[in-house]
């Protein structure tokens, strides 16, 4: 499953350098909270923005959404 693509909307909170927490509601509302390694994240985040080099998503992907 990938949060990036398989949500209404998601936000996303770095814990640290390693894990992050990605926060997701689907289209009938329902919010979960997913607890990713950066690494994981990433690779979902760029299979939703394929255009993003790898520099480009770490920038995009530090600030949270």
């Amino acid at each position: 499953m990938n949060v990036f693509t398989d949500y209404a909307e998601i936000h996303w909170v770095a814990i640290n350098d390693e894990m992050v927490t990605v926060q997701t509601v689907d289209a009938a509302g329902t919010r979960e909270t997913h607890v990713l390694s950066v690494t994981e994240a990433l690779a979902q985040f760029k299979v939703k923005y394929p255009f993003v080099d790898d520099a480009m998503a770490a920038e995009l992907f530090a600030r949270g959404g």
